[in-house]
């Protein structure tokens, strides 16, 4: 079903200010950013539980999303959308208020799980509640997008105790949210009913997130098993890794394509060649040293997904995002340190904002489940983390120089202890294969654009 283009009135204002806000949390809350830094205090073996039930619960998060969606579509109702999506907002709220009394790890991956599981019911109840309203389509796709692009700039959490490597999203955030969502319930239009899903398109949703995410989830278990082998055979096992991804991938898009639309399963293809250009991007995103402030990041990356959706509405066609998305990679491979910092960085990140903005809003699907499942595929594309993340060889670094506290001198003593707090950071930040990775991404993108061009012929 098409969606309608609807008059701006502070009916549909609202809904697209809810949807944005919604999908926007979503991404704080189900983004496992490339690259590490969090702040926990815990032993060795208690760190890699708590690491690997990060992606763990972002699977199930992604998948109640889409169950949450199918429901919602079957009642038909955008006003209990809009009520469910309030409602799933107060336990990220509660999530937050308990995480400072929490001392034991185990407490924080449960409550890990819920907050993920309370983000996917967001996610799944937005889309619902905005589907077959353009405008606020539109607005749900910048949410995700740009949080997706952006969220990662936030940094480490500052507690001694998380439930995410983010950790917990702003009150603000959370106030604003379940604010604008009350509202929208409010002032619902009871004659506008949910687009019906069919149970052929609902188990194409269904399945295909679920399969995407397990997988993706298995690829980054065995990559992660691997991480004492040499640098070549890391590259071969990321190699197949990716290849089995994209496969089910495209995969996947057609089973959807011969169960709803042939249009419909592009949108799962183009995501997944959003998420490949974006890495690079989300890895220096997350340096400790990066000077580029987080609200300007989220705001480049809702300017660039804007233009690019404006793009999308003159020429519909999704390659042409994927190929400007995909100058990012092919970039890192002739020069990798270029951009790495400062406005560069937020030109790359322009870059792919405009072509993720352009690639997703140009395939939209007319099933909201479908969209709900290619807006979570980006938080579960743990292969391509894995590909941006792989450690460069490198010799030893050396500091051409000396510094010497003049003796006496209190001030004297208190700068050389800060240079060696700064150089014990620098020690730490590892230095990435960002050539072979640019190759690796690139190729994931090229073969997604494949992917696109068969489905659009089969129509």
């Amino acid at each position: 079903m098409p969606a309608r283009t609807l008059p701006v009135t502070p009916r549909t204002a609202v809904s697209a200010l809810a949807g944005l806000l919604g999908a926007f949390l979503v991404a704080f809350v189900l983004t496992d950013p490339p690259g590490g830094r969090w702040a926990i205090e815990v032993s060795d073996r208690e760190l890699d539980r708590w690491l690997g039930a990060q992606p763990t619960g972002i699977v199930v998060g992604v998948v109640v999303a889409v169950a949450v969606c199918v429901a919602l579509q079957r009642s038909g109702s955008r006003r209990l959308a809009w009520v469910v999506a309030a409602a799933a907002t107060l336990p990220l709220g509660l999530v937050r208020m308990a995480v400072p009394e929490i001392t034991g790890v185990d407490a924080l991956i449960s409550l890990h799980i819920v907050k993920c599981v309370a983000a996917g019911a967001l996610l799944g109840s937005a889309v619902a509640a905005v589907w077959g309203h353009r405008g606020a389509q539109l607005a749900v796709v910048v949410g995700a997008v740009t949080g997706f692009l952006s969220v990662p700039a936030f940094g480490a959490a500052t507690s001694t105790q998380s439930t995410s490597t983010l950790g917990e999203p702003s009150w603000w955030l959370l106030a604003v949210t379940v604010a604008a969502a009350i509202a929208a319930a409010a002032v619902a239009d009871t004659g506008s009913r949910i687009p019906r899903i069919t149970a052929p398109e609902a188990g194409a949703a269904l399945l295909t997130i679920a399969a995407l995410a397990v997988i993706n989830r298995a690829q980054l278990a065995w990559i992660g098993q691997s991480g004492n082998e040499t640098r070549t055979r890391q590259w071969v096992i990321i190699a197949v890794a990716m290849m089995v991804v994209l496969v089910a991938t495209v995969v996947c898009a057609r089973f959807v394509a011969r169960r709803t639309e042939i249009a419909d399963g592009v949108i799962v293809v183009a995501a997944t060649g959003m998420a490949a250009a974006a890495m690079p991007v989300l890895v220096d995103l997350r340096s400790p040293f990066r000077d580029v402030p987080a609200w300007l990041t989220v705001t480049v990356a809702a300017v660039a997904v804007l233009a690019g959706m404006v793009l999308a509405l003159r020429l519909p066609n999704p390659m042409a995002g994927l190929g400007v998305a995909a100058l990012v990679p092919v970039v890192a491979v002739i020069w990798p340190d270029f951009g790495a910092d400062g406005p560069w960085l937020l030109v790359r990140l322009a870059i792919v904002g405009v072509g993720a903005g352009w690639g997703v809003a140009a395939t939209l699907p007319g099933t909201a489940a479908v969209a709900a499942a290619a807006l979570s595929i980006p938080f579960v594309s743990y292969v391509f983390h894995a590909a941006a993340t792989v450690i460069a060889p490198s010799g030893p670094v050396t500091y051409d120089g000396a510094y010497q506290p003049l003796s006496g001198s209190e001030m004297s003593l208190e700068y050389a202890s800060e240079l060696d707090k700064q150089f014990e950071r620098f020690a730490l930040i590892p230095h990435y294969d960002d050539r072979v990775a640019g190759i690796a991404l690139a190729l994931a993108v090229a073969f997604c654009a494949w992917g696109i061009h068969g489905l659009r012929a089969r129509r």
